[in-house]
């Protein structure tokens, strides 16, 4: 089947280790800066750490809106994920939003994934992903879980075209995929934004709305 060697060489290293590439494809730190309707806000920072069959994640964001010189939206977020053999294990998130506080902690137990937010303790089944994008494993899901607050998102994932995206430091050529869906509650809120990710599998861009605002993220990190 394979009279070529290097060909079977490719075959067999995909075979048993694509689990694995995206983890190795990103650089220690993986950057974003976030605007809101062009003006610059903040930042969203990726830590990588590579230790054996393990991948610990750190994330930290940090937006703030002023209204001239006077702050009118704030939002912090710090998050550590663990992940094992590309499989999600655990995560514990903090964030402040204005004068609102949330901790969310979700595990992997058994056959259930343990969520622990909002002053409740709930469980989800073990397959379950949290909305952490860096792992395009999320897109094979069709409910996520917040990990911010743990509420439940219902999704709906379509693939688009390869196109060139702008970073801070040149374009890039990645793929988009159009996410749509809602809040799993009566009356929930819509889920509607676009996510592109390189020929790596990194993730380089994403674009969303917030009320009236237009809120795009910048990938500053240089591959």
């Amino acid at each position: 089947m394979f009279k070529n060697p290097i060909k079977y060489l490719i075959f067999i290293f995909f075979l048993f280790f694509s689990n694995d590439i995206i983890a190795f494809s990103y650089k220690p730190i993986h950057e974003f800066e976030i605007y809101r309707n062009n003006k610059k806000i903040g930042f969203h920072k990726l830590s990588f750490k590579n230790i054996e069959d393990k991948i610990v994640v750190n994330t930290q964001i940090e937006m703030i809106v002023k209204l001239g010189i006077i702050p009118v939206f704030t939002y912090f977020y710090k998050g550590e994920e663990l992940w094992v053999n590309n499989n999600f294990i655990r995560a514990k998130t903090i964030t402040k939003k204005n004068n609102k506080n949330f901790k969310f902690e979700a595990e992997r137990k058994n056959k259930k994934m343990e969520i622990k937010s909002r002053g409740k303790v709930f469980f989800e089944d073990s397959d379950s992903l949290i909305t952490s994008y860096w792992n395009q494993n999320w897109m094979k899901k069709k409910v996520l879980i917040d990990s911010q607050h743990g509420k439940k998102r219902l999704i709906n994932v379509e693939k688009k075209n390869y196109e060139k995206v702008k970073t801070v430091n040149g374009d890039v050529f990645a793929q988009r995929f159009k996410v749509t869906g809602t809040q799993d509650k009566p009356n929930g809120k819509k889920i509607d934004y676009d996510i592109w990710y390189d020929e790596e599998g990194r993730w380089v861009k994403i674009i969303f709305k917030v009320k009236k605002s237009f809120i795009e993220y910048f990938l500053v990190t240089k591959y």
